[in-house]
């Protein structure tokens, strides 16, 4: 061999010889470094392990150095590891990390079973989805994801420092569902704000346990504290217990009841009972109580039954403790049921029914109660091609009556039964003209009446039949359509009517038998009046935007006519008064309405009403206007004044803030009857709460302020006693 090429011989074995050996170096190092193996057991069951050292010594695997371990949906790693591939005890230490598909926890050390997912950890930091952050001292797990944490803490903020924390000795956790804590410590930042000896906390939008109290001031009743218990007593039932203390009133206790069933039957329930403090002369005053309830419900054969009940035992009560500004100056109290059924061209109705007023400025109230009452009517079904049969028939027992401020009542109980069929025939002149003709009859049967020539009541019944003829005519309709672009965008509609009724009078001697309260009345009237309606053309179909009428009626015999409601100091008057009203709709989210009735013969109006509205209370801006005026004659000296205006609104900044305001106005007295603040700001993960009040009609005025704190999953206190009537 030549000297060259033994030269480049030694020069190729060197090289190879050197890439061998940094390939067999970087091979060791790669063992070294990750070693990966894959355990099975008898059931076959696999389990994945990477580390940079593993040693197996019979059934069970040393490991360490950047450990990972997978199991089923199970990653987990540490710095040393120890696993029995017969028992799948795995033994954990430095750095470790447990993930599961819903949570990830870390810890210094961790016994644990991969199958029946049981263990001990200790030194704990834990996250579960969505945003649940705990810590504790030990941990023990239990197979049906139950925790029991030991000196542990629990956020829902993601902040370094949280914006609220629980600390507490000992608390058992179900994921998913409430973590129940004992000796709690409520912190935000870390200033430590509440103690509490046990608390729930919900994981969950529906989990049973306790909302964040409610505390505040009142300068009438004193400081108040309310603390209400949500119980999720099924997937479509819940109730909310609620506990309040007034400290120079009492204590009053509630519930509120809500369901959801199938078929449509849903509603809620309310029942709140108050405990007086003894008074400065030592008496106790007889507890005080609030009922509320409201049904509904879809029956077999398409029957609907509805039920609603609102009942205060002292009107005084509701006037003094509704925060509700509607709830507690209306002085009624009332219950009706409610079975109805409509098809075809029939309806079918059975109500029975009681309501009671409150006039605090007599200090009388008035019943009146239907016990029961039912009606079957017939509509408009069609004998010839142009002759309708309708019919109203209907039984009722009526009960009216009236205490007066010493408590007298006088009771008046009448029951009748009655059908009045009706033939009527619609007629088009004219392309531009509509005319209905009607023909009827009117059957009653009353259960008593006075006996003949005298006002002493018997229970001699007594039949009455009238006829009754009448017509209606609309017309002649004026419209015009204008155009933009040469397109139709809007149409305005002009429509006159007129009509008539008339009822055949009844003899004396049978008129003066009839028990009425407020007398009988017979039709014989005209009623005329011109409506105005503006269409826009939109993708939809012509929507109507505004509506503008006049009306008024023309009584031909006024002493036997409703007119002596309207002057009761003149029954002979002709002319009602003359009724307007303005419904504008330009879009959506605005409405505006507006209704009077002037007199024509004082010149002034009787009553005007007016609301505006931009957008629905859930919207993140609502405002409302609602203003009314009424002046009626009660007698020569007395007559009754009310002008009352109304303001509401609410804004919302998704995610940071909320606010409600109502201002209730008594013109007529030039005061202020209501005002109410609340607002609501989302600081993260806290939320904020105040509820500001002013009550200015109630026996002394009180100002009132509440606040309350929202966590995450733990709600407000609810207020049994009401919320803002929007």
């Amino acid at each position: 061999m030549a000297p060259k090429d033994r030269q480049n011989h030694k020069l190729n074995y060197k090289r190879n010889f050197f890439l061998f050996l940094v390939s067999a170096i970087f091979l060791t190092n790669f063992l070294l470094w990750s070693q990966t193996t894959d355990l099975k057991s008898d059931s076959e069951e696999l389990i994945r392990l990477l580390a940079r050292y593993q040693e197996k010594k019979g059934e069970v695997v040393l490991a360490s150095g950047e450990v990972e371990l997978h199991f089923r949906d199970l990653t987990l790693l540490a710095d040393r590891l120890e696993v029995n591939t017969s028992s799948y005890e795995v033994v954990a230490e430095g750095n470790v990390t447990l993930q599961l598909p819903t949570e990830a926890v870390t810890c210094e050390r961790l016994t644990y079973n991969l199958k029946t997912r049981e263990g001990k950890l200790e030194n704990v930091r834990a996250i579960a989805r969505p945003s649940l952050l705990f810590g504790a001292k030990k941990v023990n797990k239990s197979a049906d994801n139950f925790y029991d944490l030991e000196n542990a803490w629990l956020t829902t903020c993601t902040q370094p420092v949280p914006r609220w924390s629980f600390a507490f000795s000992e608390a058992s956790l179900k994921l998913d569902d409430y973590l129940s804590m004992k000796r709690a410590v409520f912190k935000i930042k870390d200033l430590p704000v509440l103690y509490v000896p046990y608390l729930r906390y919900p994981l969950k939008e529906r989990a049973t346990g306790f909302l964040f109290p409610q505390v505040g001031y009142n300068r009438v009743k004193g400081f108040s504290l309310s603390q209400s218990f949500y119980w999720a007593i099924s997937r479509n039932t819940d109730a909310t217990l609620t506990a309040d203390y007034y400290s120079k009133q009492g204590e009053g206790a509630g519930v509120e009841y809500r369901y959801l069933l199938r078929s449509g039957t849903k509603g809620d329930a309310r029942v709140y009972v108050f405990f007086f403090k003894k008074d400065a002369t030592g008496v106790r005053p007889d507890p005080a109580y609030l009922l509320r309830f409201n049904h509904q419900q879809t029956l077999p054969f398409n029957f609907r039954l509805t039920g609603q009940v609102d009942y205060s035992s002292s009107f005084n009560f509701l006037r003094e403790f509704e925060n509700n500004f509607s709830s507690a100056t209306v002085n009624n109290r009332s219950y009706q049921l409610n079975l109805s059924k409509s098809w075809s061209y029939f309806n079918l109705n059975i109500r029975s029914s009681r309501f009671e007023t409150y006039f605090p400025q007599t200090g009388q109230s008035v019943i009146s109660a239907y016990l029961p009452q039912a009606t079957f009517n017939l509509l408009n079904y069609r004998l010839l091609p142009s002759v309708y049969l309708s019919w109203e028939s209907g039984v009722s027992n009526w009960q009216y009556s009236w205490k007066s401020q010493d408590q007298t009542e006088t009771t008046y109980s009448l029951g009748n039964g009655y059908f009045r069929p009706a033939l009527s025939l619609p007629l088009k002149p004219a392309p531009w003209l509509n005319l209905t003709a009607t023909t009827a009859g009117i059957f009653t049967w009353y259960f008593q009446s006075y006996e003949p020539e005298t006002t002493n009541r018997s229970g001699q019944p007594l039949l009455t039949s009238q006829a009754r003829f009448g017509f209606n005519l609309e017309g002649p309709v004026f419209y015009r359509i204008f155009f933009q672009g040469g397109e139709p965008f809007l149409k305005h509609l002009v429509i006159p009517y007129i009509s008539y009724s008339f009822d055949s009078p009844l003899s004396q001697q049978t008129s003066s038998r009839i028990i009425s309260p407020f007398g009988i009345f017979r039709n014989n009237d005209f009623k005329y009046g011109l409506n105005q309606h503006l269409l826009v053309k939109n993708e939809n179909g012509p929507r109507e935007i505004l509506t503008l009428g006049f009306s008024q009626a023309f009584y031909l015999n006024p002493e036997n006519s409703p007119i002596k409601f309207y002057y009761p100091q003149n029954p002979e008057r002709h002319f009602s008064p003359v009724n307007a009203f303005l419904r504008y709709y330009p879009q959506n989210k605005f409405s505006f309405d507006m209704a009077a009735d002037f007199n024509p013969y004082e010149n002034n109006f009787l009553s005007s009403r007016l609301s505006a509205n931009y957008g629905a209370p859930e919207d993140n801006f609502f405002f409302s206007l609602n203003w009314s005026k009424s002046y009626q004659m009660l007698g020569p000296d007395s007559f009754f004044r009310s002008n009352q205006v109304g303001l509401q609104g609410s804004f919302r900044w998704p995610e940071k803030l909320e606010f409600k305001a109502q201002i209730e106005l008594d013109l007529q007295q030039k005061k202020v009857l209501y005002t109410g603040l609340a607002g609501i700001y989302h600081y993260q993960c806290l939320d904020f709460s105040f509820d500001l009040r002013v009550f200015y009609y109630r026996s002394r005025p009180e100002t009132q302020f509440k606040f309350s704190v929202g966590l995450g999953n733990i709600s407000r206190t609810t207020d049994l006693l009401g919320a803002f009537g929007f």
